[in-house]
C-alpha cells in the first residue's frame, strides 16, 4: 500500500456526506453541468466503496472551507466492479473480473504536482490489495495521460453512421435467418424494461470477446444517471429495441432519436449507444430495424468492433462512413494471475520467459515463466533464467483481449525479443478470432 500522506496531500475514503465536494469538484474538473442534477443522483453514479478523495495537507486556505469546515477535494477517483470477455483456451471466451476506474478528477489548481500519480498508484495498489481482480480497465479521456501508469489500449471503437434505408446485404441463409428474429421497442424507463435490458447484456456479453458488463448492483439505475431529462433537451429519452429468437432474448439495441426537419422534409438522428447479439442473425435484424425508422435520415452506431459485420454488409467501411476511436484501455494488476484467467490458441504449447517491467506495480516486475499447453491454457511462476522477451507490462495489457498483437507493438510499446522467434510465437498464441468489441461506457 502506498503511503497515506506526503508533504502537500492526504487521501481519505469518501461517504455520502462528502458529495457536495465531489460534485463540486467533478463540475470544475469536467466543467459540463447537468441541469437539474441532484446530489442523490450522483450518490447513484458513483460507487462510494471504492472511491478516494484527496486533501490539501494541513486543511483549508483561507476562504476555502465549506459551510461544515471541510477542505475542497483536490482530486477524486471511482471505480465500479465489473465483468470482462475473453479469450478462454482454444476457440472458448471466459468471463474475468475487472475493476473499471472512473471519474479520475484532478482539480486545475493541483496539476503538476504528482497527485495523479500518487493516485493511480493509490488506485492500482488498493485493487491488488482487495484482490478481487487481476485487471483493471478505463475509458481514456485523453490518450497520452494512462500508458505512463501501465495501461495499454486493447480495443478499438468504430463508429458506423448509415443512411436510412441502407441496404444490408448479407449471405441468403443468414438474410432467411434475420427474417425469424422478432424485435419490439420499449422505452428504458421502468424495472421491467430494465430487467429485460440487463438480461440481454450479460446473454450477449458472454458470447462476445471485449464485453464489459455492469454491476449487478447499479442494473436498475445505470440508464437513469445517464439520461437525466434535463439534460437530453429536445431527445427522446432512451428506448431498447429487444430481439428474440424462439421467444428467447438473443439481442437488444440501446437508441434514442432526435427530431430534425430539413426544407420540410423528416431528418431525424438516430444515435445507437449499445448494439448486442448472440448470433449474427440477430445482429442482423436489430441494424435492420435501426436503419428504418420513419422520420430518420441516418443511424450512428457507436462502440462496434473494428471487424463488425455491420459495416461488411453495407460493402465495406466507405459504406459506413467508419471513424476509429481507442475504447478500453487495460492493466495488469497481478500478472500472474491476469495471465492465466486467459486463454491462448490451441495447438501451439509454449514455454518461455518474460521480463516485465512494471514501475507502479512493483510486485509484477521481474521474470516470469509462462508455459501454455497444448489446450491453450497456461501456467505461470517466477523465474531465475534468462528472458525470451522483455515487455513494459502496459504491452500484455494492450494485447490482453487479443486484438492488437504483441509483435505489433515492439515498435510502439518497445517489446525486446532476445530469442528469436519467441515474440512471433507469443504473439499468435495471444491473438484471438474476432476483434473485440468495444467496452460500454463507464
Amino acid at each position: 500500500m502506498p503511503p497515506e500522506t506526503d508533504a502537500a496531500f492526504t487521501f481519505t475514503d469518501l461517504t455520502t456526506d462528502d458529495l457536495a465536494r465531489v460534485r463540486d469538484l467533478v463540475e470544475t474538473v469536467w466543467f459540463s453541468v447537468t441541469p437539474g442534477k441532484t446530489l442523490e443522483d450522483l450518490d447513484e453514479q458513483v460507487d462510494l466503496s471504492h472511491a478516494r478523495g484527496v486533501v490539501r495537507t494541513g486543511g483549508p486556505l483561507p476562504g476555502e472551507a465549506d459551510e461544515g469546515g471541510a477542505a475542497p477535494l483536490m482530486a477524486f477517483y471511482s471505480a465500479f466492479d465489473m465483468g470482462l470477455t475473453a479469450p478462454g483456451p482454444g476457440d472458448a471466451l471466459t468471463r474475468v473480473p475487472m475493476d473499471g476506474l472512473t471519474f479520475v478528477s484532478v482539480h486545475p489548481d493541483a496539476r503538476r504536482r504528482g497527485v495523479l500519480r500518487a493516485m493511480m498508484t493509490d488506485h492500482l495498489h488498493r485493487v491488488h490489495e482487495r484482490g478481487e481482480c487481476a485487471i483493471a480497465g478505463l475509458h481514456a479521456s485523453e490518450t497520452a495521460i494512462y500508458g505512463r501508469f501501465g495501461y495499454g489500449c486493447a480495443s478499438v471503437e468504430a463508429k458506423l453512421t448509415l443512411g436510412r434505408g441502407t441496404e444490408l446485404r448479407a449471405p441468403a441463409p443468414l438474410a432467411a435467418e434475420a427474417d425469424g428474429v422478432s424485435t419490439h421497442v420499449v422505452t428504458v424507463d421502468s424495472e421491467a424494461a430494465l430487467a429485460v435490458l440487463h438480461e440481454a447484456h450479460l446473454a450477449c456479453a458472454g458470447v462476445t470477446l471485449g464485453a464489459v458488463t455492469r454491476p449487478e448492483a447499479l442494473a436498475q439505475r445505470w440508464f437513469a444517471f445517464r439520461d437525466h431529462p434535463q439534460a437530453r433537451g429536445s431527445k427522446e429519452p432512451q428506448r431498447l429495441l429487444v430481439a428474440r429468437r424462439d421467444g428467447q432474448v438473443s439481442g437488444y439495441a440501446v437508441f434514442r432519436r432526435e427530431s430534425k426537419w430539413e426544407d420540410g422534409k423528416p431528418a431525424g438522428e438516430v444515435t445507437v449507444g449499445e448494439l448486442g447479439a448472440t448470433d449474427d442473425a440477430t445482429l442482423l435484424a436489430l441494424a435492420r430495424r435501426l436503419v428504418d425508422l420513419d422520420l430518420t435520415a441516418r443511424t450512428t452506431f457507436w462502440s462496434r468492433p473494428t471487424d463488425d459485420p455491420v459495416a461488411w454488409w453495407t460493402g465495406g467501411p466507405r459504406g459506413a462512413d467508419v471513424q476509429l476511436f481507442d475504447a478500453l484501455w487495460i492493466r495488469l494488476v497481478d500478472l500472474p494471475r491476469a495471465l492465466t484467467e486467459r486463454g491462448y490458441a490451441d495447438g501451439s504449447p509454449l514455454d518461455l520467459v518474460l521480463e516485465v517491467t512494471d514501475e507502479v506495480c512493483p510486485w509484477n516486475a521481474g521474470r516470469w515463466r509462462l508455459r501454455i499447453d497444448a489446450d491453450g491454457r497456461a501456467e505461470v511462476s517466477a523465474s531465475d533464467a534468462d528472458p525470451d522477451l522483455e515487455t513494459p507490462v502496459a504491452a500484455l495489457g494492450a494485447a490482453y483481449l487479443g486484438g492488437r498483437t504483441l509483435l505489433s507493438q515492439a515498435a510502439t510499446l518497445g517489446v525486446t525479443e532476445r530469442t528469436p522467434g519467441a515474440l512471433r510465437r507469443l504473439s499468435r498464441a495471444l491473438r484471438a478470432d474476432r476483434d473485440p468489441v468495444p467496452a460500454i461506457g463507464f
